[in-house]
């Protein structure tokens, strides 16, 4: 993808799509720091987008595992700062994309204490994708938003309906990954603050 980017044409190139997707694109190669830099001067050139600041924050959310991992506390805290708030500035971007919005309730609830900023948003994320639902014919991704709202506000029934709804239409197996590794860091947030969700560790 990053050498098809180098062969466009130079309008080609500047259009808001590349330039997002040659973001995600050094981020998984572990450029992170050329992806940032693609992906702020993006949005300080055409402006705010809930995509630009979702793969922005991928990009610092990826940063923190890293460090996470490391055991680098302090280093950690600020990253994961950052992961939030770029998600929120994509949520606030545009209302009606829950992606950024439920990455964002998300990380909030693994801060330290958490973030209660959480609490205003959650009902938020969860119109922005029962509306989505609603509208159309929904993927697994929108299911897979529902049950990280439902084990954030520790709903098990709407958890157990989510996850049926969501292998129901499962694509691809790192899909249902992806969910576990997100639900596992709830968990583990929550352990260690003592506020464990039973029926989270059964399933």
């Amino acid at each position: 993808m990053i050498d098809l980017v180098s062969q466009m044409a130079p309008p080609l190139v500047n259009t808001v799509m590349v330039q997002e997707q040659l973001g995600l694109a050094l981020n998984r190669l572990g450029r992170s720091e050329q992806a940032e830099g693609v992906l702020q001067a993006l949005i300080q050139l055409r402006g705010p987008s809930s995509e630009s600041y979702g793969i922005l924050g991928r990009v610092y959310k990826d940063r923190w595992k890293a460090v996470r991992n490391a055991d680098k506390t302090f280093e950690a805290r600020e990253l994961l700062d950052q992961a939030i708030e770029a998600y929120l500035k994509g949520f606030e971007a545009d209302w009606r994309d829950a992606y950024p919005g439920i990455n964002a309730v998300t990380l909030m609830e693994l801060k330290d204490p958490p973030d209660p900023r959480r609490e205003q948003l959650i009902p938020v994320v969860s119109y922005a994708v029962e509306r989505r639902i609603a509208g159309g014919i929904p993927d697994y991704w929108d299911h897979e938003t529902r049950l990280e709202l439902a084990v954030l506000r520790k709903h098990e029934q709407q958890a157990t309906e989510a996850v049926q709804s969501a292998l129901a239409v499962m694509r691809e197996r790192w899909e249902a990954e992806t969910t576990a590794r997100n639900l596992r860091l709830i968990q583990e947030a929550r352990q260690k603050r003592n506020d464990l969700i039973p029926w989270l560790i059964k399933s």
